[in-house]
């Protein structure tokens, strides 16, 4: 039975992405505030992000709130990345019991990158002037427990971007499920990402008389569909192997599946793999 839903969830989304790959090359770039899209957990990055089915840990947060539920005790996580061009990429999230059932909790994340030199037409070396770029979202994070085999979550952020003269501001919210059956930990997820209104760079007052005059339209957050599936795929004594499974429809970019393997030994040793 596990067998036959699974597949009638996954198949349309599969022959969808199949049969209109290229659409997806219309919509490249069509959005803002993508520091969103950076993956914080270390499990999901080893996982090639196919992480909306997974549970147990307070990343959970940012991936698929429902999974919450099944954290038992105050719980939290943090990671930093050094990522590309020099920025820097800062995650924290923790989530408690409240009421049995209930799963409190907050997020952030941080987007730096430093200080950079001004340049113009006529100072393409530099003019000496420094400025930088930030971005961060923070927020609360809840979810419920309806049974042992059904929870649900939300998260709700205020999105901040700043970029020298500029900055803007908007607020987004997450949403997402996770259904386990009794059938080798099977577990089937949903989630919706940063859905909310559009954002637009706007002039910061105390930066007016400097700024240039330029007019900056509004774009969408990068909002991701992913549907998920895990599954244990093996376990003998110590040994476990679970196997995720993850199409993507995000709204700036193709269709895409991602699938990931993770081994652990004891619960203690884990080693990582997918594509």
């Amino acid at each position: 039975m596990v067998r036959r839903i699974a597949f009638f969830l996954f198949f349309p989304l599969l022959t969808f992405a199949q049969i209109l790959p290229n659409l997806g090359g219309q919509r490249v770039g069509i959005s803002a505030l993508t520091f969103l899209r950076i993956d914080p957990s270390p499990r999901s990055v080893g996982m090639a992000g196919a992480a909306v089915a997974l549970k147990g840990d307070p990343f959970a947060a940012y991936w698929n709130a429902g999974a919450l539920t099944h954290t038992l005790y105050f719980t939290m996580g943090a990671s930093h990345t050094f990522w590309i061009a020099g920025l820097d990429y800062s995650y924290v999230a923790f989530a408690a019991p409240w009421r049995n059932s209930h799963r409190l909790g907050m997020q952030a994340q941080f987007l730096s990158s430093g200080p950079i030199e001004r340049r113009t037409e006529f100072q393409s070396t530099g003019t000496g002037e420094y400025f930088t770029a930030t971005y961060w979202a923070a927020g609360p994070v809840y979810a419920y427990e309806f049974s042992d085999r059904f929870s649900a979550g939300g998260s709700f952020k205020l999105v901040r971007e700043q970029l020298d003269f500029f900055q803007a501001t908007t607020w987004l919210v997450d949403v997402g499920f996770l259904y386990q059956t009794d059938v080798r930990d099977f577990r089937f997820g949903v989630a919706v990402h940063n859905f909310g209104p559009n954002s637009r760079l706007r002039v910061r007052r105390s930066k007016k008389d400097q700024a240039p005059e330029v007019s900056i339209g509004s774009y969408p957050a990068p909002t991701l569909f992913a549907l998920g599936a895990a599954i244990k795929a093996f376990e003998s004594g110590s040994h476990r192997i679970d196997a995720a499974l993850q199409p993507n429809h995000p709204n700036d970019n193709a269709e895409n599946l991602r699938y990931g393997l993770e081994y652990s030994y004891a619960g203690l040793l884990f080693i990582r793999a997918g594509q």
